[in-house]
Parts: C-alpha cells; structure tokens; sequence
C-alpha cells in the first residue's frame, strides 16, 4: 500500500506531495545527477534542478504517487526509473543542434570519389565488417541487412555496435562522450 497517501472524507485520496518530494528529493537529484554525468559531457547543477523539476511535474500530472504500489517494487526502484527516463526526455529534448537552413551558405556535397575509408586489416571480423559497409556504404537498415545476411535485425545491431566500438577503440574516441540526438 502507498504511504504518501492520506483519507480525505470529501476526497477519494489526497496525496501530500510536498511531503513526498521534501523525503525524496535528494534522492532523485542524485540519481538524475549520477546519470546524467555518466551519458553526457557539460552537465551543470541547472540541468539536474531543470530535470528534477520535469520529474516533479510529470509524477504529479500523471498521478504516479497514486499509482506507486510498494508490492510492485522500492519506492528507490520506482523512482530510479521514473528520473532515468524523464532525464533521457530531456537531454534529447534539450540537446539537439538546430540549423536555420536559410544562414547557410551554399555548400557543394562531397563527391563520393574524395571520401575514402579504409579499414584497418585483421581489426574486424568478416561478418562486422559486412554489417558496417551495408549499413554505412550501403544506407541499408538493420531489418535490411538482416535479410540479406540470413541473421536477425537485433543481431545485426549487435555487430554494429561491437564495431564501432572496436574502431572507436583503435582510433583512440573511446574517451569523448557525445549527445547524440
């Protein structure tokens, strides 16, 4: 049963939100920061009060305190869950480059002949590189490629990932942390 919870007579439940938040606050500031530090570079204390404020604002909206069911999980788990994903919202919301088309200047698309990559011998194995030169070279999705090469579209993803971890690897990016939106 939720404790944040009081009988009103004239109400069905009343929570007492202040109370709530006042008990948790730091809590979900810790969690918010921990994980914001941990995905993205440049996060200031403004981030994680602009985030805490974002959480407080959609538990009370959605009515989650009502919804909180201890027999379910730890108020710690459910709030865990609640700041991560309402933290992820708004680095995706407030991390993206906008471009004014109209201020850019007249840019000539690179010719395909001027771009050359290659990879490095022995560092991937033969079904990476595979994935890597259909979904970059080729512009072909996961479920695509997945076609093609008789395998699952998650394992296609799988295989990307550990090769471009391997190439960040070998030319030495492993260390910079980017928001990509």
């Amino acid at each position: 049963m939720n404790t944040y919870f009081e009988r009103n007579i004239e109400d069905k439940y009343a929570y007492d939100t202040d109370n709530f938040f006042k008990e948790n606050s730091m809590l979900i500031k810790n969690v918010v920061s921990k994980f914001l530090r941990t995905k993205y570079t440049n996060i200031s204390s403004s981030d994680v009060d602009e985030v805490f404020q974002e959480i407080a604002f959609k538990v009370i909206k959605n009515g989650y305190i009502e919804k909180y069911s201890s027999e379910k999980s730890s108020l710690k788990t459910w709030l865990y869950i609640i700041s991560r994903s309402v933290a992820v919202d708004y680095m995706r919301k407030n991390r993206r480059i906008y471009i004014n088309v109209d201020d850019m200047e007249d840019v000539s698309e690179p010719e395909n002949s001027k771009i050359s990559f290659s990879m490095p011998e022995g560092l991937l194995s033969k079904r990476q590189s595979e994935v890597i030169r259909m979904i970059f070279w080729g512009d072909l999705k996961a479920v695509e490629v997945a076609e093609q090469l008789g395998i699952t579209a998650r394992t296609v993803r799988c295989l990307k990932h550990q090769a471009i971890n391997k190439l960040r690897r070998h030319f030495g990016v492993t260390r910079e942390r980017r928001v990509i939106s």
